[in-house]
């Protein structure tokens, strides 16, 4: 190749734009991530030749035509070569971004009560983390909310004579729960919402799949609710003993429920068995939560100890 301009012809300055197309690429690989959407490797590997190609045919009408042959294909190659360079910077850059937000799943932690604890700052690290931070406290709002609605009913007075005798509110009105009904379904709706938001966040980050899987698996199932058919059964099983109760056969035998008839004290005792199976069902609920997050998060940390590279 030469590098006297004067021998390519009046305008043939291929040096320049080569430098000028390949500037332009590594411009684009570190503010693309910034504004763009993740791709995986070979797209953005293709995407990247591509635009080489596009800015070596800019060049070409502009000034590298005039050049000689050697000035054309070396500057094709080269141009071709940045912008799969180029894609791989980016490739770098989305897959820093997107491992810091999967980072918050591989520092989750449970309370004792269960509950799911992010690292501090977690929501600042990414969409999926912002995502998730907001739903633990749209959950923990919406937990709030169910249990102040069963106190204002005064379901806790079902479970003893002596409150109920000191606050026979709730059996005075035992269609106030169905409110908490409908309040459950539409809890449930938003939560399946907010999961189905995180899903889709998930499946567009810049991840290896075993890493998605794990978030997905901390996430929970956007297809089923297993809380709300939870919550329905106990509100069932809370209104049927309402309305027993309300018929005052019952009396306080020393802290425990006596019935004067023998009907009434077996449809309390059937009652008592289904309460009992209700919450044995929601502990069995907290118990697969904890599962789920624990081996999600372990998922994640194992995904994340593997190169950029790695996409499984």
């Amino acid at each position: 190749m030469s590098d006297n301009w004067d021998e390519e012809g009046p305008h043939g300055h291929p040096l320049i734009a080569t430098l000028a197309g390949g500037a332009v690429l590594v411009l684009a690989a570190l503010l693309g991530p910034r504004f763009g959407s993740p791709l995986p490797l070979p797209a953005l590997l293709i995407g990247g030749a591509a635009a080489g190609l596009v800015l070596w045919l800019i060049g070409f009408l502009a000034t590298t035509r005039h050049a000689n042959l050697g000035w054309k294909l070396g500057s094709l190659a080269l141009l071709i070569g940045a912008g799969a360079g180029a894609a791989a910077i980016a490739h770098g850059q989305f897959q820093t971004q997107s491992r810091a937000d999967a980072s918050s799943f591989a520092e989750i932690e449970l309370a004792a009560d269960g509950t799911p604890l992010l690292p501090a700052g977690a929501a600042g690290r990414g969409p999926v983390s912002q995502l998730y931070a907001d739903a633990l406290q749209a959950d923990v709002v919406a937990q709030r909310a169910f249990a102040d609605a069963l106190a204002k009913f005064g379901a806790g007075a079902l479970n003893s004579p002596y409150l109920l005798q000191q606050n026979p509110h709730a059996i005075g009105n035992c269609k106030a729960i169905e409110p908490i009904r409908a309040l459950a379904g539409e809890q449930s709706l938003a939560r399946t919402a907010r999961r189905k938001a995180l899903a889709e966040a998930i499946g567009s980050a810049s991840l290896p799949r075993a890493a998605k899987l794990g978030i997905a698996r901390i996430a929970g199932d956007a297809a089923t609710d297993p809380l709300l058919a939870n919550q329905q059964a106990m509100l069932d099983a809370t209104a049927e003993l309402c309305a027993l109760l309300a018929r005052r056969s019952w009396y306080n035998a020393n802290g425990y429920f006596g019935f004067r008839n023998g009907a009434d004290a077996a449809a309390f005792a059937a009652l008592g068995a289904r309460r009992r199976a209700v919450a044995e069902e929601t502990g069995a609920i907290d118990r697969d939560a904890r599962a789920r997050i624990t081996a999600g998060r372990d998922q994640v940390r194992d995904a994340l100890s593997r190169s950029i590279y790695a996409r499984e």
